[in-house]
Order: C-alpha cells, then sequence, then structure tokens
C-alpha cells in the first residue's frame, strides 16, 4: 500500500492544481496572480443594465440603444487608468451610469479602449439555464474623420460632435451554443473566461498562462477583436463597449437571484503585457447563416392578418391597415450585410448594437396606439426550427427605448418551454369569434403562427395581450413600434438565414406612419 501512494503520489499533487469548473474564486486568483508573471492585472466592475435605466442614456445620447425589453445587459466595466474617456459622454458628470470603482476605489467605465497590448478578461459563472447566454463587444464610436462617403440617412453624430455613434459588432457572438460545443453544459455554475483583444499573440499567452496555472483550457474562450477597428488608448481611437444578455430563465426567481448578484457571479479585468509581441486579428468573418423554407406560409399569413383587419371593421375601424415588418440584407449565400457589425464600423453606419445571434430584427413602421389594440401575426420560427427562442419587443421610438415585451422558447431546442406564443393564433381567433373565417389550410397551418395583441386596455386576448397599461414610458402621443428577433438557428451558433423566413404583420385600427 505505501508503494501504490508514493506511486499516486505525483498525480494527486497535479490534480490538486487543476481547478474545478465551479469555482470562480480560483479563476479570480488566477487572474490577480497574472501581476507576478509579466503582466499588469486590474480589475473592473460589472453594471446591470435594466429598462428602468434608459432614461439616464436618453438623457445623454437622446436614445436608449433600441434596447431588448426581454433581457437585462450586462456590461463590463473596465478600469480607467490612463485611458481616454470622452467628457461628451462617459465621464461621471455626463453618465453617471457609465461609470463606477473597482474594489480599491479606482475609477472603471463601459466605454473603453483598449491598446495592442491589452486585453478585456472576463470571468463569468454561468447563471441557472436560460433560452440564450451571449458575450459580444462592439465598436460604439469612432471618429467622423475616418469616413468620407456621404450617407447621412444611415449615420447617427454622438454627443461629440467630431464622432459617430456606430454600435457595431467586432464578430460573432460567444454565444451558450458555442460554450457547450466547446465545454459541454455550462448552465447553473460552470466557470467560463472570455478574452477580448486586438492581439493574438497577448490572447494565446494569457490562455496558455491560465492552462499552466490549472485552468482548464476548454473554459477559455478568445473574442478576436480585427484589424478594421482603430483601437488605442487615445482620444482618436475608437471606443468599444462589450455587452452581456441573459434572457429568459427557465426559473425566474433563480435568474433573478443571480442577476442581483452580478457583482459575485462575474469578474472583470484589464490585463496588459509588460513585453508582448503585437501580431493583429483580421477584419472577422461572419458566420454563413442556414435556415428552415417558410415562404409556403407568406400567403396564409396574410390570410390571417386580413382576418384581424376585418375584426377592426365590425368595431367600426374602417381604417384598418397592415404594415408587413421590413428586414435586413442576407446575402443569397447566407452572408450577412447591411445590418451587421462589419459594415457599419467600415462605413461609419449605425448598427444599433447588432447581433449576429438573431435571423436580424424584423422592425414595423411607426404607429400610434389608439384605445384599440395593435395585433402582431408571424411564423413561429420555432416550431419551423429556426429559432431557439422568439421575444417581441415593443418601443417608445422616439426614445429608441424598449419598454415590453412577449416570448416564447423553443423546448426542443433550449429543454424547457416558457412563454404564450405556441398556439395563440388559433386560441385568439377563436376567442374572437374569428376562426370559421379562417380556410381549411390555414386552419392547418395556424399552429406554425402566432398572434400577440399590444394594448393600453388588454381586456381581450389577456394571455396573449402585452399590457402597456400604467407605464408613462409610452404616453398617449407617443410613436411606437414592434421588433422581432428570432434567436439561434437550432444546431447553429447564429441567427437562421431570414431570406428564408418570412417576417410578422402588424394590423392596427388606424393608419401606420409613412416614414
Amino acid at each position: 500500500m505505501k508503494h501504490l501512494l508514493l506511486l499516486l503520489l505525483p498525480l494527486l499533487v497535479s490534480c490538486s492544481n487543476i481547478q474545478t469548473k465551479s469555482d470562480l474564486d480560483q479563476y479570480g486568483q488566477w487572474a490577480s496572480g497574472l501581476n507576478q508573471r509579466n503582466y499588469q492585472s486590474t480589475p473592473g466592475s460589472i453594471y446591470l443594465f435594466v429598462n428602468s435605466d434608459c432614461q439616464s442614456f436618453i438623457d445623454v445620447f437622446g436614445t436608449c440603444f433600441d434596447n431588448n425589453a426581454t433581457a437585462p445587459y450586462i456590461i463590463p466595466q473596465l478600469p480607467v487608468g490612463s485611458t481616454y474617456i470622452d467628457p461628451n459622454y462617459a465621464t461621471p458628470d455626463k453618465c453617471a451610469p457609465c461609470n463606477s470603482t473597482n474594489q480599491f476605489g479606482q475609477q472603471t467605465n463601459i466605454s473603453n479602449r483598449l491598446s495592442d497590448t491589452d486585453a478585456l478578461v472576463t470571468i463569468v459563472k454561468f447563471p441557472p439555464k436560460a433560452a440564450y447566454f451571449g458575450y459580444q463587444s462592439y465598436v460604439f464610436t469612432a471618429l467622423k474623420s475616418n469616413y468620407n462617403t456621404n450617407i447621412p440617412k444611415l449615420r447617427l453624430p454622438s454627443p461629440n460632435k467630431d464622432r459617430w455613434e456606430i454600435f457595431g459588432s467586432v464578430g460573432n457572438d460567444v454565444n451558450d451554443t458555442v460554450v457547450k460545443n466547446q465545454m459541454g453544459e455550462a448552465w447553473g455554475g460552470a466557470v467560463v473566461v472570455y478574452i477580448s483583444t486586438v492581439n493574438s499573440a497577448l490572447a494565446n499567452s494569457i490562455k496558455q498562462d491560465a492552462v499552466d496555472q490549472g485552468i482548464p483550457g476548454d473554459s477559455i474562450f478568445i473574442e478576436p477583436i480585427g484589424d478594421n477597428v482603430k483601437n488605442g488608448t487615445d482620444s482618436n481611437s475608437d471606443d468599444l463597449i462589450t455587452l452581456i444578455r441573459y434572457a429568459v430563465p427557465e426559473d425566474v426567481d433563480q435568474g433573478q437571484a443571480w442577476l442581483q448578484d452580478v457583482d459575485k457571479n462575474i469578474l472583470v479585468y484589464r490585463v496588459t503585457a509588460n513585453d508582448s509581441t503585437v501580431t493583429r486579428y483580421v477584419k472577422n468573418e461572419y458566420t454563413r447563416r442556414s435556415g428552415n423554407f417558410e415562404l409556403h406560409l407568406e400567403e396564409p399569413l396574410n390570410e390571417l392578418a386580413g382576418i384581424l383587419q376585418s375584426w377592426f371593421v365590425t368595431q367600426g375601424q374602417v381604417n384598418a391597415s397592415i404594415d408587413v415588418m421590413g428586414r435586413t440584407t442576407v446575402d443569397i449565400d447566407g452572408v450577412p450585410r447591411g445590418l451587421i457589425g462589419g459594415d457599419c464600423i467600415e462605413k461609419g453606419t449605425i448598427c444599433a448594437g447588432d447581433n449576429a445571434d438573431t435571423s436580424t430584427y424584423a422592425h414595423s413602421r411607426k404607429f400610434q396606439l389608439s384605445t384599440q389594440p395593435a395585433f402582431v401575426a408571424g411564423v413561429n420560427h420555432n416550431r419551423l426550427k429556426n429559432a431557439s427562442y422568439i421575444s417581441l419587443s415593443v418601443y417608445n421610438i422616439d426614445q429608441g427605448q424598449g419598454v415590453a415585451s412577449s416570448s416564447q422558447t423553443n423546448a426542443d431546442a433550449v429543454g424547457f418551454k416558457s412563454g404564450v406564443l405556441d398556439d395563440s393564433a388559433e386560441a385568439v381567433l377563436r376567442e374572437l369569434g374569428l376562426y370559421n373565417k379562417a380556410s381549411n389550410e390555414l386552419k392547418l397551418l395556424l399552429p406554425k403562427m402566432y398572434i400577440s395583441l399590444v394594448s393600453r386596455q388588454c381586456n381581450i386576448a389577456k394571455q396573449y395581450c402585452i399590457d402597456l397599461q400604467g407605464t408613462s414610458l409610452i404616453p398617449a402621443d407617443a410613436n411606437i413600434n414592434v421588433d422581432e428577433r428570432s434567436y439561434i438557428n437550432p444546431g447553429t451558433t447564429t441567427g437562421a438565414n431570414s431570406n428564408t423566413m418570412v417576417y410578422p404583420r402588424i394590423i392596427l385600427a388606424t393608419e401606420f406612419d409613412s416614414k
């Protein structure tokens, strides 16, 4: 036995140095210990953005950036140090929520700049199971002088008159599907490390250091920032922002508890190499999208919209109208274009926090909501296996402010069912006495569709109604629009190809704004 213990001793010592995937403190000790190994590692902080925070950002930027009302945003705040912070919108006197302090009382900020030898290292103890978790960095603003072409309709000035607001993704999102594909199931406490940097040599050296210190390599994910980003720490550099999205937890109470302790569940560091080779990443290419065919549902969906329009006529609303939601561009081969970060960064146009994990946003024209509800009639992309979950967001569009939402998960994709869109089309038609108006073909296809209502007074089809009653966020004269987001085509790591999909109709008692 003594000889057996002697043989096993080296193995036991080796195993004692390997940290478990659920031990956040051990990962934090590794990150802090980088200071002893030819790096400077300074902790940052975390900002949890919820819908009620919008006004603080509207006061500074004039918009809430079309936030998804279904999900809060978790924003890493990097330590500022000697990094330039734009006094027009990022300093504490301009944007209090943008700023915080780390454990040493040092200033941190959601707007960050990275030099060639800097990395944002974010360590996450994964939350309870949900429909979606994503990690994505963006170019927030860029100098106007970087761009020569004149396309004013697609450009948005920032509070700094010399800079355009871009809010364009630097590449693909590192979402929970990407994490699962590399390390297995992470929900419920596994620890994941994200490294965001322009320098591949630095990213690789930080990862190797982690592995040398016993951190499992499959828990480390590198987010490359390509050479289309004008990085640096001075006033001429692009400034960046990183968003973590956590949407539709299976257990709402457990999800909320994780969010309330988010500063204990996520650690943030600026890691700077004292001496590093610099090898820039090239511009990121976005994953080609695929999707299942939905176009055979176009005419049945038009029929459904027409039936809902006829309901308004019976209510005396003879001007009832239908709007087909617009879409952004995807090439015939599935390459996303237009409202995608790489294009926006190249052209200096506004991307509004694009996310390749959706099929790109379906968006209605703006309208004003009367005492009558608005109907949203769409294809249930979950049932067509084009989405893992769908969200509908209602906006006060003049302020880019998401104020209310509805959603539906695909139980086959995410492992649980949540939401009210499944089977809603038939249920709403029956409740309104309209079911018999549907053709036999439409009746057979109704399980593949949904109906949602948007109303200030949800007194019909209440179960399927997004209730705006009592909110001051959408006053009576406010312009409204609705977006549909459909996240993660099952079996892939991105949203589906919108060329294969049918986008929703909005049916309204009055006319839509023509602009």
